[in-house]
């Protein structure tokens, strides 16, 4: 059911002052809107291709190395290898969007967690690396399972 004349005015209104109120969601959403299912699916893909062919050349480089008797290049193939899989693997969103701030949670803390007496006093705690890198898979898994 589509939305009377007058419900898309007071809706385009909306729009308007949250636009003129925070400019950063305005690009967030605009960024948003730019980023259909196609190009998410188009950038994915070059991801992948991309990887591939690093950690391909990486694995060239550690065949050479053995070749020739040096150890530092076989080393060296080894870590372009494991960036090439890094690529291939990520999403590159986490990096990307990443905050400019440290993550923190308000005062609905565990009394075990690990915060010191001014995070106590001010009701903010940070989260651990561990937190943040179970909430980066699980938002992943959430994504891939179309929840």
């Amino acid at each position: 059911m589509g939305l009377s004349e007058h419900e898309q005015r007071v809706l385009e209104e909306l729009e308007r002052g949250l636009y003129a109120e925070d400019e950063l969601l305005a690009r967030r959403i605009q960024r948003a809107a730019n980023q259909t299912p196609d190009r998410l699916k188009q950038r994915s893909a070059a991801r992948r291709i991309a990887g591939a062919l690093v950690a391909l050349a990486g694995l060239g480089v550690i065949l050479v190395g053995a070749i020739i008797h040096y150890a530092w290049m076989g080393a060296g193939g080894f870590v372009v290898t494991l960036l090439g899989l890094l690529l291939a693997t990520t999403s590159g969103k986490a990096i990307v969007d990443a905050p400019k701030q440290p993550v923190s949670v308000s005062s609905g803390s565990r009394p075990g967690s690990p915060a010191t007496s001014s995070n106590r006093a001010s009701g903010e705690v940070k989260k651990s690396w561990f937190a943040s890198l179970n909430e980066f898979f699980e938002e992943r898994w959430d994504r891939r399972n179309g929840i």
